[in-house]
């Protein structure tokens, strides 16, 4: 077996962090390809591997070929390495928005096609390689059998990962949208209003990890239902009048619209995953129906 080496064509946040982490795994990085020669040598240094100025010769001296540019440039990038011959090729990008298709032009040009996304949010290139052990993938391509390349690479790793198929790339991006950068808005409209109490954003936010955390440990070890806190899953109607009564214009809808997916998740915790779980918990009780029309439902 031709011993492996990955080449990667993008010398930022995520492909450095990813090359460090693979390098951590003891899997040989031949280099980086790239426009920013600033951003290419720092690359290069933290890797301990080889500034490509050609990308023929980077596509020469790699087996897997990791694009890990932004979105809008995948697929220039498609273009200009499917002029070289990508036989026995294995080739990714590292987008969950995009499926493996945008490289078909390199598929044509023999290489093997897929979309793997790293299940976390790099915000650096310094990524602590210890956390990386624990992050999921997900895998999306046409050859993504047990004997394939890039799932022996995979199952090299030792992280664990999941296939799905290249019409899942919206829905599987969205998820990761809601519980990372939705969910950063969702904190920051938090401490907005511990803010407004006079506390700085520093001290709003070191106020509310604990609860944060807490509530992340509750879901991981419990699940969602039987996480359920606060004034919705109790059927408290005064606190939630009373959020109502200071909310910003802005914030209502936000409010009323999970505090309704909380009011779900009690129907299904009380009366099971049926479809007329949530009509049982309106009858079953009187505050149940009244904090739904407070919320915007309609009997």
């Amino acid at each position: 077996m031709i011993p492996l080496s990955i080449g990667f064509i993008g010398p930022g946040k995520v492909g450095v962090s990813l090359a460090r982490y693979f390098s951590y795994k003891n899997i040989e990085i031949s280099g980086f390809y790239g426009h920013n020669p600033k951003s290419l040598k720092e690359a290069c240094n933290l890797t301990n591997s080889t500034i490509f100025l050609d990308l023929k010769n980077l596509i020469t001296e790699s087996n897997i070929i990791v694009i890990t540019t932004p979105d809008d440039t995948i697929s220039e990038i498609n273009k200009q390495i499917s002029k070289y011959n990508l036989t026995g090729k294995s080739i990714f990008h590292t987008s969950g928005s995009l499926s493996s298709d945008i490289l078909s032009s390199a598929e044509n040009s023999g290489a093997s096609i897929y979309s793997i996304h790293p299940m976390f949010a790099f915000s650096n290139k310094f990524t602590d390689l210890e956390k990386l052990n624990n992050i999921y993938f997900s895998v999306e391509g046409k050859n993504v059998d047990s004997n394939s390349d890039i799932i022996k690479f995979m199952n090299s790793l030792g992280n664990k990962y999941f296939i799905r198929d290249s019409n899942s790339s919206a829905k599987y991006h969205l998820a990761n949208v809601i519980v990372s950068n939705l969910a950063l808005s969702l904190f920051n409209i938090g401490i907005e209003y511990l803010q407004d109490l006079g506390l700085s954003e520093k001290d709003s936010f070191e106020a509310l990890y604990p609860l944060i955390l807490g509530n992340i440990e509750n879901i991981k070890n419990k699940g969602f239902n039987l996480s359920l806190t606060g004034p919705v899953s109790r059927g408290d109607i005064s606190p939630v009048e009373k959020h109502l009564s200071v909310l910003k214009d802005k914030d209502i809808e936000i409010y009323k619209n999970l505090s309704m997916n909380l009011l779900n998740l009690k129907a299904k915790r009380e009366f099971g995953n049926n479809e007329d779980s949530f009509v049982k918990l309106l009858n079953s009780s009187e505050k149940f129906g009244k904090i739904y029309k407070i919320l915007g439902g309609i009997e």
